[in-house]
């Protein structure tokens, strides 16, 4: 959906600024100081868009609600969401920077290279972040790349092991390490995620290997053998373990056995999910607001309310991804979906941007010579 912008001269911007201001204050005052001072510009600005490749129709409906409730925005403030794959998000963007010409206000999506290249380009507003304080030290424990001030991470999510219990052969399946994934009883059951089309496959793969977690030169040559089907998306792979057409999948998403058991509730007790003793890859979600974009400050203002509870909670409900938050309590209904944060071994890696970047093409051109 898109929105006109609206052209308005400083002193009448300024204006509605100070009368916003105040109502803000007396009707939100759980807000901090940086949402109070940004909630009445972005209302005066009218509008924000966020790219990213990983919040469902649902959530962003619901996030788009609780966001102009909170900072009383008004019913007209347009909040667009724009859903693309992950390359897909990087690259428009990343055209959108090389050109000044922007589309959207902030990009949130798992992409480090990314975002630290961008930074050093300046492509990114600073921010003034009264939340991330709640939230640097996991990410710094899970090993996870941000750049404060101008580049935060508010979540992430990790790659874990999703069967179908129904189907022929699965009854008794469980997969608590990488072994379990290529034992002969799989044949014809398995699925290869194709890393040479993803940022997070790969830095899943780099991050297994600089931990001495798994040996991809013998991994990959064992799953072979076990006739995988070649798949990118999470959600294609889902419906393939669904079917029982694949009904085991190594590298998915708990969010998405989450939504579709939502869908269909006879799934609750089929489709299964594992983690791997050798730890689990998290995959933290940078976010930025780029500078010269239409809305700077609504775009500040939704990243606060990303870091904040009230916004995890609504991206965490709604895709049973992990908030960075210190102490984070998930909500009811997607807290089955997630692991404990405290008893699970996180991996991150080291350099997620000069290492990974250069370890990238060897992991990649390994597994093309397994599966290509």
């Amino acid at each position: 959906m898109k929105f006109q912008r609206k052209s308005v001269w400083a002193g009448a911007v300024s204006a509605i600024a100070l009368l916003a201001a105040g109502s803000v204050a007396q009707a939100d005052g759980h807000l901090n100081a940086q949402e109070k001072a940004l909630a009445p510009l972005a209302k005066a600005e009218g509008g924000v868009t966020i790219i990213h490749p990983l919040f469902s129709d649902r959530t962003a409906q619901r996030m788009g609600e609780a966001f102009r409730a909170r900072y009383n925005l008004g019913d007209d403030f347009e909040f667009n969401s724009l859903r693309k794959g992950t390359g897909a998000t990087v690259a428009q963007v990343r055209q959108e920077i090389q050109a000044g010409k922007f589309t959207v206000d902030l990009i949130l999506v798992s992409a480090p290279s990314f975002f630290a290249a961008a930074a050093e380009r300046d492509a990114f507003e600073k921010l003034d972040s009264g939340y991330w304080a709640d939230s640097v030290g996991l990410v710094e424990k899970a090993g996870q790349y941000s750049k404060y001030p101008y580049v935060v991470t508010p979540l992430a999510y990790t790659f874990q092991p999703v069967w179908n219990a129904s189907c022929p052969g699965m009854e008794n399946f469980n997969v608590t390490s990488y072994a379990d994934t290529v034992a002969a009883s799989l044949s014809g059951k398995t699925i290869s995620s194709d890393i040479t089309k993803s940022f997070t496959y790969t830095n899943t793969t780099l991050a297994l290997a600089e931990a001495g977690a798994v040996n991809f030169n013998e991994f990959w040559p064992a799953l072979k053998k076990t006739d995988p089907l070649v798949e990118f998306r999470t959600e294609p792979k889902m419906q393939m373990v669904i079917s029982c057409q694949r009904p085991f999948d190594m590298w998915n998403l708990s969010g998405r056995v989450y939504q579709n058991v939502l869908k269909s509730e006879d799934l609750k007790d089929k489709l299964k999910i594992g983690s791997y003793s050798e730890g689990q890859v998290m995959l933290g979600n940078q976010v930025a607001v780029l500078k010269g974009a239409p809305h700077p400050n609504a775009g500040k203002l939704l990243i606060e309310f990303l870091l904040s509870k009230e916004g995890s909670d609504i991206f965490v409900e709604g895709e049973a991804v992990y908030s960075m938050r210190a102490g984070y309590e998930p909500p009811a209904a997607a807290a089955p979906y997630l692991l404990d944060l405290d008893k699970t071994k996180l991996l991150g890696m080291k350099d997620w941007v000069v290492q990974a970047a250069k370890d990238a093409k060897p992991a990649r051109d390994l597994w093309q010579e397994n599966f290509r």
